[in-house]
């Protein structure tokens, strides 16, 4: 601690200087507007906070009363000067100042940064001097990790604290699938088009009206429930304490460590290997009214409700009696009968060998879903050039396009970025190629496109398979060991 005491004197401005380890960056024009009126009116009431630096004085606190004075054409300024160690200047350069003016939460964050690296403050600290709690010092620090589109997007408002704050907890790859495609924001999972009335382009006016807001925090909280999944090794200390713990102790021990969710069905972008459904697994810590068991793994929500939980959990379905008797027994019953000559046991088997391979067909449809939406960059570039030079006759394959999708799909359709890719032009031959070329890519962007669209493309010379197995390669079987490599052959014995 410094013991000079505070001296105060009028300071000319040339000798002040704003410090370069200000949190503020941005000043509001017009608050500062009204500032320089009250100090031209009124002068400065409250003195800035300065110490003595390099042949001047760098001020701690009232960089904005600094910048009023110049512009209302003062000369001096009424300070307070005191001599500080770096701590006690970056507290006041961050605490006092966040509480005398209205702080941007990247620049609330960037001050409590300050605190930590240059004065040596922990979170805790930090939350008693502020008076808030630690988990919100904490969540203000994090926003310093949102990528730089998330950062822009609370700069200019688009987005609240609260939504950065979620966004700031993931990766920044994350980040970017939920801040979604600019030119097509609804698949992503924080922004979406405010509805309208009318549509804008159909009334003749800007396409601009169409205006972008965000979802809500709660809504974006549940999408990234579903669509991200959750990673145990890289979960944060602070925001997943429990879990940490409980994974960092299974790690110790040896312990298995398998994912899990309550959710039947996961979303394709979430799925990663696998992870046990609600059929496949039975909480077994001995809460919620679980009992525990010897055969118990650690089991983390990777997907869905929980999103981040650990407990133990039990998926040992042939050796756990406490878990998974009732069902064996069931089954045992179940196989007696069908021994006996019972055909109910029958048509379940048969029922559950068709659930399987609607499971199994479901998941392989959705795998080339997710390999085709892969590819469709590329797909519209390559069916952008074969649109650019198809001809456009009256009776040629285009026209057939348009009239065949304005017949069966009415006006309902998505509106997409086919300007992009084929712009509208002048001509009649242009907005002809730019129209079928929107139909296109509907087409391309159905659920029936990776079975249906091949088709389509065809007739434009393009292989789109081969452009899906360029842009996603199908992921190579791991070879299952259990499996017999080949069926026995069957040999028939010679009559003697």
């Amino acid at each position: 601690m410094t013991t000079t005491a505070p001296v105060f004197q009028l300071v000319p401005l040339a000798q002040l200087h704003e410090s370069p380890l200000n949190p503020r960056k941005h000043f509001d024009p017009k608050s500062l507007e009204e500032l320089t009126a009250s100090i031209t009116a009124s002068g400065i009431i409250t003195p800035l906070v300065v110490r003595p630096n390099a042949g001047g004085f760098e001020i701690a606190a009232g960089h904005r009363r600094y910048r009023a004075a110049q512009k209302a054409g003062l000369t001096e300024a009424p300070c307070v000067v005191r001599p500080m160690t770096e701590a006690e200047f970056v507290e006041i350069l961050s605490i006092e100042n966040g509480r005398r003016e209205d702080l941007t939460p990247l620049e609330e964050a960037e001050g409590y940064r300050l605190l930590m690296t240059k004065a040596g403050y922990s979170v805790e600290r930090i939350a008693e001097r502020i008076g808030m709690s630690v988990k919100y010092v904490y969540d203000r620090v994090k926003l310093l990790q949102l990528a730089p589109a998330a950062q822009t997007l609370l700069r200019d408002g688009t987005i609240t604290a609260g939504h950065a704050i979620l966004l700031a907890r993931l990766t920044p790859k994350d980040q970017a699938r939920v801040i979604g495609d600019p030119k097509d924001v609804e698949r992503g999972g924080l922004l979406k088009y405010e509805s309208l009335l009318w549509d804008p382009e159909e009334q003749g006016r800007p396409k601009e009206l169409e205006r972008v807001k965000p979802v809500s925090v709660r809504e974006l909280e549940a999408w990234i429930d579903e669509h991200v999944r959750f990673d145990a090794a890289k979960a944060d200390p602070m925001l997943f304490a429990e879990t940490v713990g409980t994974v960092t102790a299974a790690k110790e021990t040896a312990e298995k460590i398998v994912p899990i969710t309550h959710q039947p069905y996961i979303d394709p972008e979430a799925r990663e290997g696998r992870t046990f459904g609600p059929r496949s697994w039975k909480r077994a810590d001995g809460k919620k009214g679980s009992k525990p068991c010897e055969h118990a793994v650690t089991g983390v929500i990777a997907v869905g409700p929980g999103r981040g939980e650990a407990f133990k959990v039990c998926i040992d379905k042939d050796k756990c009696a406490t878990h998974w008797g009732a069902e064996k027994r069931a089954r045992a019953r179940q196989a007696a009968r069908g021994e006996m000559g019972g055909s109910q046991t029958g048509a379940q088997d048969r029922w559950e060998r068709e659930q399987a391979k609607r499971q199994e067909e479901q998941e392989r449809k959705e795998a080339e879903r997710a390999r085709w939406t892969k590819a469709e960059p590329v797909i519209l570039q390559a069916l952008a050039a074969a649109v650019k030079k198809a001809p456009t006759k009256a009776r040629g394959l285009l026209a057939s396009i348009v009239l065949e999708h304005c017949q069966d799909r009415g006006y309902g359709a998505k509106r997409h970025d086919a300007g992009d890719y084929v712009p509208r032009g002048t001509t009649a031959e242009d907005v002809l190629r730019h129209a079928a070329f929107t139909l296109l890519a509907i087409e391309l962007r159905t659920w029936q496109a990776p079975e249906e669209f091949p088709r389509r493309a065809k007739a434009f010379g393009l292989d789109v398979r081969k452009l899906v197995d360029q842009v996603a390669p199908v992921p190579k079987a791991k070879p299952d060991s259990a499996a017999p490599t080949s069926a026995p052959k069957k040999t028939k014995k010679r009559k003697q």
